[in-house]
Protein backbone atom coordinates (compact mmCIF):
# COMPACT_ATOMS: atom_id res chain seq x y z
CA UNK A 1 0.00 0.00 0.00
CA UNK A 2 2.52 2.32 0.73
CA UNK A 3 4.93 3.68 -2.03
CA UNK A 4 6.66 6.64 -0.83
CA UNK A 5 8.61 8.44 1.68
CA UNK A 6 5.68 10.97 2.26
CA UNK A 7 2.95 8.29 2.40
CA UNK A 8 5.58 6.47 5.07
CA UNK A 9 5.94 10.37 6.91
CA UNK A 10 2.04 10.92 6.83
CA UNK A 11 1.33 7.56 7.99
CA UNK A 12 3.52 8.07 11.13
CA UNK A 13 2.31 11.44 11.58
CA UNK A 14 -0.94 9.86 11.78
CA UNK A 15 0.15 7.30 14.51
CA UNK A 16 1.29 9.59 16.59
CA UNK A 17 -1.39 12.46 16.43
CA UNK A 18 -4.32 9.85 15.46
CA UNK A 19 -6.99 13.02 15.49
CA UNK A 20 -5.58 16.09 13.86
CA UNK A 21 -7.68 18.99 13.26
CA UNK A 22 -5.65 20.50 10.72
CA UNK A 23 -5.26 22.54 6.74
CA UNK A 24 -3.67 19.78 4.83
CA UNK A 25 -1.06 22.20 3.81
CA UNK A 26 0.41 22.74 7.63
CA UNK A 27 0.65 19.10 7.77
CA UNK A 28 2.44 19.04 4.56
CA UNK A 29 4.99 22.23 5.95
CA UNK A 30 5.20 20.25 9.24
CA UNK A 31 6.79 17.11 7.33
CA UNK A 32 8.25 18.82 4.87
CA UNK A 33 6.18 17.74 1.53
CA UNK A 34 4.45 20.07 -1.22
CA UNK A 35 0.88 20.20 -0.94
CA UNK A 36 0.69 17.99 -4.30
CA UNK A 37 2.32 15.02 -2.96
CA UNK A 38 0.78 15.53 0.50
CA UNK A 39 -2.58 15.34 -1.12
CA UNK A 40 -1.65 11.94 -2.78
CA UNK A 41 -0.71 10.36 0.21
CA UNK A 42 -3.72 11.30 2.11
CA UNK A 43 -5.21 9.74 -1.11
CA UNK A 44 -3.39 6.36 -0.09
CA UNK A 45 -4.14 6.37 3.28
CA UNK A 46 -7.80 7.34 2.87
CA UNK A 47 -8.42 4.81 0.20
CA UNK A 48 -6.97 2.06 2.27
CA UNK A 49 -9.16 3.11 5.13
CA UNK A 50 -6.37 3.77 7.52
CA UNK A 51 -7.55 7.51 7.89
CA UNK A 52 -10.86 8.99 7.36
CA UNK A 53 -11.10 12.68 6.54
CA UNK A 54 -14.07 14.59 7.93
CA UNK A 55 -14.46 17.92 6.14
CA UNK A 56 -16.22 20.77 7.80
CA UNK A 57 -17.73 23.76 5.51
CA UNK A 58 -16.88 26.40 7.64
CA UNK A 59 -13.30 25.99 8.18
CA UNK A 60 -9.99 25.35 5.72
CA UNK A 61 -8.78 22.65 8.55
CA UNK A 62 -10.32 19.28 7.83
CA UNK A 63 -10.39 16.37 10.76
CA UNK A 64 -8.11 13.38 10.35
CA UNK A 65 -9.22 10.45 12.20
CA UNK A 66 -6.24 7.55 12.18
CA UNK A 67 -8.01 4.35 11.62
CA UNK A 68 -5.62 1.64 12.67
CA UNK A 69 -7.77 -1.69 12.91
CA UNK A 70 -8.59 -1.37 9.27
CA UNK A 71 -5.34 -2.37 8.22
CA UNK A 72 -4.94 -6.36 6.90
CA UNK A 73 -3.51 -8.79 9.57
CA UNK A 74 -2.38 -6.46 12.26
CA UNK A 75 0.70 -5.83 10.44
CA UNK A 76 0.60 -1.85 11.52
CA UNK A 77 1.97 -2.29 14.70
CA UNK A 78 5.42 -4.05 13.40
CA UNK A 79 5.24 -1.52 10.24
CA UNK A 80 5.25 1.48 12.76
CA UNK A 81 7.61 0.05 15.33
CA UNK A 82 9.92 -0.53 12.62
CA UNK A 83 9.01 2.68 11.13
CA UNK A 84 10.20 4.48 14.39
CA UNK A 85 13.66 3.63 14.84
CA UNK A 86 16.13 5.12 12.14
CA UNK A 87 17.58 2.18 11.20
CA UNK A 88 13.95 1.06 10.25
CA UNK A 89 13.30 3.74 8.60
CA UNK A 90 16.06 3.90 6.28
CA UNK A 91 14.84 -0.26 5.56
CA UNK A 92 11.90 0.62 4.98
CA UNK A 93 12.46 4.39 2.51
CA UNK A 94 14.94 1.62 0.54
CA UNK A 95 12.29 -0.87 0.54
CA UNK A 96 10.02 1.55 -1.20
CA UNK A 97 12.57 2.60 -4.01
CA UNK A 98 12.16 -0.52 -6.68
CA UNK A 99 8.48 0.19 -7.39
CA UNK A 100 4.78 0.45 -5.66
CA UNK A 101 3.59 -2.94 -5.39
CA UNK A 102 6.60 -4.85 -4.70
CA UNK A 103 9.16 -3.24 -2.33
CA UNK A 104 7.18 -2.22 1.12
CA UNK A 105 5.45 -6.44 0.33
CA UNK A 106 9.16 -7.33 0.70
CA UNK A 107 9.98 -5.67 4.02
CA UNK A 108 6.70 -6.80 5.66
CA UNK A 109 6.81 -10.05 4.74
CA UNK A 110 10.63 -10.25 6.19
CA UNK A 111 9.97 -8.07 8.97
CA UNK A 112 6.54 -9.95 9.75
CA UNK A 113 8.73 -13.32 10.60
CA UNK A 114 11.53 -11.89 11.93
CA UNK A 115 10.19 -9.10 14.13
CA UNK A 116 6.96 -11.14 15.37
Amino acid sequence: MLRSACDLDLLLFFARHPRSLLPSDQIGRFLGYDLKELAASLEVLTAAGIVTRIQNPTRLAQLFVFMPGRMDGGALPSLLKLASTREGRVELLRSLAPGPDEGLALVHSKRMVVGS
